[in-house]
């Protein structure tokens, strides 16, 4: 049997060419699902069911044990325990620790380059060391050492395959899509792989294997009067060390000018004809047209506009009604699009629900060394709080207690701190009786939870800690502590989560299909480090997949071009083949498909003179990928039968690029997007009421707060009915301005003397430390030396006897932070000035009646004064306004 190569010239007449009869009746593996669903669509029942699939269902169904999630994760705990077992290599001793920690935080890396040594059987003494880098020799050591050991066969891949297994291999191949297929009609004496530009190892293995017993026949596209185009197939395919076939047919060409593709085809044939070298040849009329976006998000949003009108036609099949197919160079995009509409992007996976973030922030915050749980990022403890895994009342109790208190917590690195501040806290509010101290404390936001809120959230602290206990203590010390973590993990989310909450069926399904997937790792015999546990999680954490749940990506790639194209001569003629981010760097920039770290193209070119070619084609096709993108663009507009356009983003960050070179060279014309989107006319929320707002009443202050700001006077005077700070930031300022306002107290009418005034300065910072247990030294001597250069510096003897109009505005400090404010723009000009006169009972009743209110759209004021309001990490406009 052999590896025979042909070529075909119009992808809608494959059935055409000469060995159509050798192809039509076998199994036939594509480059992508998408070419899958265009060759379906296109040639109807002579693509039929399970016969047609891909090449990775191929692979993984021919190396089964080599994609099994057991097998990966035992993998990974093997290159673990080398790296950390300190095995000697050829290195110093600083070069292998410093090495080996590189490697341990790039696993991935690292792991990718093991599978990729083992797919391709290197063999280590056909290898020159001294060609290679230190961090090659490093994985050259793990390579050998894995060889040598017991641990070969977890990687073991069978350097041949019977026939019967491969005929099983094709059989569950064609089943794994359409479980019912009836193959008994299939010729397994050939095999088809279609339209594969990077082959990557395993693939280049599974055909070496399939040559053996089957004719396997691979297929490409050619256009011989494009020759530099296809260039890069002949290079890759060349590497076979196998004849290439092209059958003599007619050449593309753009002659019916009455069709609705006709523009974009003549524009393929163009930018062929420049890569060829064959300007003189080239006619421009009416210059080409490409849409400039100024940024990627304006992109996502012109893409998320189209997409919606769809999904109003069709929800079920929003993508099929999309008024414009879209293929970027750069699908980044989908990064963008994914939060607005997850659902479209396949399944929600495990780990993205609330719970699957408890697993994840416990797995970050538990130290292995000291058997506990260390906090370096609050964030983590939050996601804990919200996962409706630890005991509530109602499910959202703790994070909302959690968000009116977090601000007690800052520097706190353990449960047991956070546990201790919160005793304080607790005992502070029973012994708060002083008017005063009940005036200081309402602005505090720690301070307006009750004792009850404090107990839950103790409970739930401590509650979390034994749960991160119980997963985790003693983990590296425990023998197979993957095994018993595995059996841990999967009795407590069959009994704890799945038998103990009420779940959505939805989610219910999802939890089965993980415990399924647990039940395959869980017999894995293996130790490894803590960290090796986390960089697994998503891959024993992650459900089976469920039939028809699969992604379906709004912005495809170039890699989809091929397939799709085959459906736009069946859809709506209105519908627009769309080509986006047609930037220079993303189209025509000199990139190579990167190989995994540490290996790149001189592991296998220099340091090896290997002569098999599996070697040759997977260098090959990694440095012929900076063509690839090129060729999708020219074949897209060649074999377009639908309507075309054109667009590029012209900035990424503080960079601005130009639109692709060949374009510009065929004189293309730039317009810049401007949506025509109306806005919305907003919904009348007059009904609305707040539940417990303050009503009918209001003072001075809230004039000043109204003055200043009316999303402030809402918030605060309406919503809050007071300033409760709430971030440490402004805590520290209003603790600046309480320890002041108390020495101006103390101090009426006494003399000025500095020493004495650092005494008392002290003293009263002791006394209000309490209220503020996260503040430090370093703030200490900030605020004392803050209040010490305003109340000395002046001319005055004594200490004022405070008049009414000082203590408004020691009041007005103590709500607002400063008196006077000066912005960026108006050096020198106080922009407070007018916000706090002199008003009557009267002017603001006038102002702050019911009537008057009702009118109010409560819009932000953004100046200076934003970044002392309470509620700016609400409203944000501050931090907007400050970016433009």
């Amino acid at each position: 049997m052999s590896i025979v190569i042909y070529t075909y010239h119009d992808p809608y007449k494959i059935d055409q060419e000469p060995y159509w009869d050798e192809i039509k009746n076998c199994p036939y593996f594509c480059s992508a699902q998408t070419l899958v669903n265009g060759l379906r669509s296109h040639y109807k029942e002579k693509f039929d069911g399970g016969r047609v699939s891909t090449v990775k269902i191929l692979t993984d169904s021919l190396y089964v044990d080599w994609a099994s999630p057991a097998w990966i994760v035992k993998q990974h705990t093997d290159i673990d325990n080398i790296i950390n077992s300190g095995f000697s290599t050829d290195l110093s001793e600083s070069e292998r620790i410093n090495i080996g920690r590189a490697f341990l935080f790039n696993r991935d890396d690292v792991f990718a380059s093991i599978r990729t040594m083992f797919e391709l059987n290197v063999d280590p003494s056909a290898i020159l060391k001294n060609k290679l880098t230190k961090e090659q020799r490093f994985i050259l050591g793990i390579y050998q050492k894995i060889l040598a050991s017991e641990m070969k066969k977890d990687f073991y891949l069978a350097r041949s395959l019977a026939e019967e297994e491969i005929d099983e291999g094709l059989r569950r191949a064609m089943t794994a899509i359409q479980e019912d297929y009836n193959f008994s009609d299939v010729n397994l004496d050939t095999i088809v792989i279609h339209g594969v530009h990077q082959f990557n190892p395993i693939m280049l293995r599974a055909i070496d294997e399939l040559q053996k017993y089957k004719n396997v026949i691979l297929l490409f596209n050619y256009q011989k009067q494009y020759k530099n185009v296809y260039q890069t197939w002949f290079d890759i395919y060349s590497a076979f060390d196998c004849k290439i076939i092209d059958c003599d047919r007619n050449e593309f060409l753009a002659t019916d000018s009455s069709t609705v593709s006709y523009k974009g085809n003549v524009l393929a044939d163009q930018l062929g004809k420049l890569v060829n070298g064959q300007r003189r040849a080239i006619t421009v009329g009416d210059p080409y047209e490409i849409i400039e976006f100024d940024n990627m998000t304006e992109f996502a949003g012109y893409v998320a506009d189209i997409f919606e009108e769809a999904e109003r036609k069709d929800p079920q099949k929003p993508m099929h009604h999309m008024r414009e197919q879209i293929y970027a160079a750069n699908s980044s995009a989908n990064d963008i699009l994914k939060i607005y509409f997850p659902e479209q992007f396949g399944e929600r996976q495990f780990l993205n629900y609330p719970i699957g973030h408890f697993f994840l922030a416990i797995a970050n915050m538990w130290d292995p060394e000291k058997n506990e749980i260390l906090i370096s990022d609050i964030n983590d403890v939050r996601e804990c709080l919200g996962a409706n895994i630890l005991s509530e009342d109602v499910p959202g109790q703790l994070v909302s207690i959690f968000g009116k208190i977090q601000a007690l917590f800052d520097g706190c690195v353990s449960i047991k701190q956070m546990r201790k501040r919160l005793k304080s806290l607790k005992k502070n509010m029973k012994y708060i009786t002083d008017s005063l101290e009940q005036e200081y404390v309402s602005h505090i936001s720690y301070y307006a939870v009750t004792r009850n809120e404090i107990e839950k959230l103790s409970s739930a602290l401590e509650e979390l800690e034994d749960i991160a206990s119980h997963f985790y203590e003693d983990f590296e010390n425990t023998t197979h502590n993957f095994r018993e973590f595995y059996r841990k993990l999967k009795n407590y989310l069959q009994s704890n989560i799945l038998g103990d909450h009420e779940l959505s069926e939805e989610f219910a399904d999802i939890l089965r299909r993980v415990l399924s997937r647990l039940e395959e790792v869980e017999s894995i015999d293996a130790s490894a480090s803590f960290e090796c546990l986390k960089s697994t999680m998503s891959i024993y954490l992650l459900q089976e997949s469920k039939p028809g749940r699969r992604a379906n990506w709004i912005v495809r790639n170039f890699e989809q071009i091929d397939g799709d194209i085959l459906r736009s001569g069946h859809e709506d003629p209105n519908i627009i083949y769309h080509f986006a981010c047609l930037e220079d760097e993303d189209v025509g920039a000199v990139k190579k498909a990167e190989f995994p770290w540490p290996l790149n193209d001189e592991f296998f070119e220099v340091a090896q003179n290997p002569v098999d070619w599996k070697y040759q084609v997977y260098v090959k096709c990694c440095n012929e990928y900076k063509n690839f993108k090129r060729y999708a663009l020219i074949y897209g507009l060649e074999f377009n039968r639908a309507k075309f356009k054109l667009s590029y983003v012209k900035r990424d960050g503080d960079r601005e690029r130009e639109p692709y070179y060949l374009l510009n060279i065929l004189g293309i014309k730039k317009k810049k997007y401007s949506s025509d989107k109306v806005s919305k006319r907003l919904e009348n929320t007059s009904h609305i009421e707040i539940e417990n707002g303050a009503t009918g009443s209001f003072d001075t202050y809230d004039y000043y707060r109204y003055r200043i700001c009316k999303y402030r006077f809402l918030m605060e005077s309406l919503v809050e009915s007071n300033t409760v700070y709430k971030d440490n930031f402004l805590l520290l300022k209003y603790l600046e301005v309480m320890l002041e306002n108390a020495i101006k107290e103390d101090m009426q009418g006494k003399p000025i003397s500095e020493a004495i005034l650092i005494d008392k300065l002290d003293e009263k910072y002791e006394e209000l430390k309490r209220f503020f247990p996260f503040a430090q030294s370093v703030n200490r001597m900030d605020v004392i030396n803050n209040i010490r250069n305003r109340l000395v510096n002046g001319k005055a003897k004594k200490f004022s006897v405070l008049s009414s109009e000082e203590r408004r505005y020691m009041m007005i400090r103590e709500l607002f932070i400063h008196k006077k404010l000066e912005n960026s723009k108006n050096v020198g000009v106080d922009i407070m000035q007018d916000k706090f006169p002199n008003v009557s009972a009267e002017q603001i009743a006038e102002k702050l009646n019911q009537e008057s209110l009702k009118g109010v759209d409560y819009m932000v004021n953004v100046d200076a004064w934003c970044q002392f309001c309470a509620n700016r990490e609400l409203c944000t406009a501050y931090y907007s306004k400050s970016r433009d």
